[in-house]
């Protein structure tokens, strides 16, 4: 038997998640909202209330690397993209939760460590955007950018002024935002301690069961060899248009794309915007008309329409490259080797921050409100979260154990889980569930029925042979009926008085949402009976991972016996009965 124990959450990651997920709802809400308008400095106004937000909410949880914890929270939410991981918002996230972690560390939780950590981590979002661009157009991006500035100067009849002090004035104005959020944000916190005994309003946010950074779907195959493929392909591709950009040159990278295009469809949403392609045509533009073009008196040049040309390949090189490399790193194995390596509690904390998302997204008012009102805005979220803490904990106690019954194809999981359910029976024990009968036909599978644990009522699940109205998954047609059977079995309401759980069995079809995909869901989430699972050897990990449960047991139908099944659950029992 192997054993895998769930350790709950500590209290600071508990408040990770919660400041996480209010963090994600402010930058998904209002970030979609600036966007939608064009409005400029967008990264800005989010980096100036995610400071806002964060100083308010250390003034009420004082917890050392609280900060950098939440941060990852929320950074890693952006993993909720459908199709990808959006590296550069997470970079920014994080680096906003280093920086004001750091100062804070550094200068002591007073206000002047809030006011310079909140200073040098808006300014960090300016930095983080000329990083992103230079990372994008290459090292030309910051020729072009002075020449442009020679150009602007020189029409303006103002060759003598200094660049040093227009970066000066930047760096300041970014600087004093970044005072102006953290000291609002003090403010506010310190405003909310004041008054917290005043409020009586416990609304409790909606919490769904979903597990959504290890769910996983049949639409996309992932691969570690295509992730190590793709950062290989895009390192070559790079080094090929900056040493030397001919045509000949280009044939690796052009090929590298249309591989993308063909397995990776994703990959392309970025350029499908057309303000992608004016940024493309301006910089082109730029280097053709600028390019030396002040010191040579010449304002077009093919040098520097070259240089536009290959500044444009690259970042479509970039943009492409890291779309697909995002993509790879949503692979669920990735997922699972990096929370077997010392990072559950970060995944624990993130599944916790995503389940109450929707809820806090469909509680916000409107994005003009929240500009409009800020005062009233911000101690509401503070108001929240705290009953959301009282939630989490709740939510992270009340977790079912698993016994799981593995074994390959065929190899008799079902007869072996049959004898078991028996010998339970015999001792009088409560059993809910269904097990899935084989149907043979000259000695040949050809389906499954789905059999009730309590009244022994058989309903066909799926058959190889076409059926009208059924779905079809892998080499089966599927029942509907069946599947609504199974679920109506498995309904919380059906639990009463009951000691064991029992599914045979959860596979490929559940791992795509599909079959007792909800009912199981449901169950970890709201009940501690324990649950028996039939899985097959190879998807062990992938269930496990997929669902937020208990301690789990894992007995092979080769390895153990069902009397050793038969004594692990009823000395679990005891536990969760009472």
């Amino acid at each position: 038997m192997e054993t895998i124990i769930f350790k709950p959450l500590n209290s600071i990651w508990l408040k990770a998640s919660v400041i996480g997920s209010f963090w994600a709802s402010v930058e998904i809400i209002l970030g979609s909202f600036l966007h939608n308008l064009k409005i400029p400095l967008s990264g800005t106004i989010l980096s100036f209330l995610s400071v806002y937000l964060i100083i308010a909410f250390i003034q009420i949880w004082k917890e050392n690397g609280l900060i950098l914890r939440a941060g990852l929270v929320c950074a890693l939410m952006k993993s909720i993209s459908p199709s990808a991981i959006i590296l550069g918002p997470m970079i920014g996230i994080f680096t906003e939760a280093l920086i004001l972690e750091f100062f804070i560390w550094l200068a002591g939780r007073n206000v002047f460590g809030y006011l310079i950590g909140g200073a040098f981590a808006v300014l960090s979002a300016l930095l983080h955007k000329l990083f992103s661009l230079i990372i994008l157009y290459g090292l030309n991006f910051i020729k072009i950018l002075s020449d442009l500035y020679q150009f602007a100067v020189k029409q303006i009849h103002l060759s003598n002024l200094d660049p040093l002090h227009l970066i000066i004035v930047i760096i300041v104005v970014y600087m004093v935002a970044g005072l102006t959020a953290a000291t609002a944000g003090y403010i506010t916190g310190k405003k909310y301690l004041k008054n917290r005994n005043l409020i009586t309003d416990r609304t409790s946010i909606e919490i769904q069961t979903k597990n959504q950074l290890f769910s996983e779907s049949t639409k996309q195959q992932y691969s570690v060899y295509y992730l190590i493929l793709n950062i290989s392909a895009v390192v070559i591709s790079l080094l090929l248009i900056n040493l030397e950009f001919t045509l000949l040159s280009l044939l690796f990278p052009l090929l590298y794309i249309g591989f993308c295009i063909y397995h990776y469809k994703s990959s392309l949403n970025r350029l499908k915007k057309i303000s992608i392609w004016l940024q493309f045509a301006f910089i082109t533009i730029i280097a053709a008309f600028l390019w030396n073009g002040i010191s040579e008196k010449s304002f077009f040049t093919v040098s520097g329409l070259l240089i536009g040309i290959k500044m444009v390949s690259r970042a479509v090189i970039i943009i492409i490259g890291f779309a697909t490399i995002s993509i790879e790193l949503k692979n669920p194995l990735i997922k699972s080797v990096l929370y077997k390596k010392g990072l559950a509690n970060l995944y624990q904390s993130v599944n916790l921050a995503f389940s109450a998302l929707p809820g806090i997204i469909s509680g916000l008012p409107e994005s003009k409100s929240i500009f409009k009102k800020p005062n009233m805005f911000f101690p509401g979220i503070i108001h929240q979260a705290e009953t959301l803490l009282t939630q989490f904990e709740k939510t992270d106690s009340l977790k079912p154990e698993i016994i799981i019954i593995s074994g390959e194809k065929r190899e008799g999981k079902t007869t072996f889980v049959g004898r078991l359910v028996d010998n339970l029976k015999d001792q009088n024990i409560q059993i809910i569930g269904f097990l899935s009968i084989g149907i043979h036909e000259n000695g040949e599978r050809t389906g499954f029925n789905i059999v009730d644990l309590q009244t022994s009522q058989k309903i066909g699940l799926c058959t190889k042979t076409r059926q009208e109205g059924w779905f079809s998954f892998g080499d089966y047609y599927f029942n509907p009926e069946g599947f609504s059977k199974g679920n109506e079995i498995l309904n919380i309401n059906n639990l009463e008085n009951k000691q064991l759980i029992v599914i045979d069995e959860i596979g490929p079809v559940e791992l795509n949402k599909q079959g007792w995909s909800g009912a199981i869901e449901t169950l970890c989430h709201t009940s501690s009976i324990p649950q028996l699972w039939v899985v097959r050897n190879s998807l062990v990990d992938k269930i496990i991972r997929k669902w937020n449960t208990g301690n789990v047991y894992i007995f092979n139908i080769n390895e153990n016996t069902p009397k050793d099944v038969e004594n692990k659950i009823l000395e679990i029992i005891p536990s969760s009965w009472y």
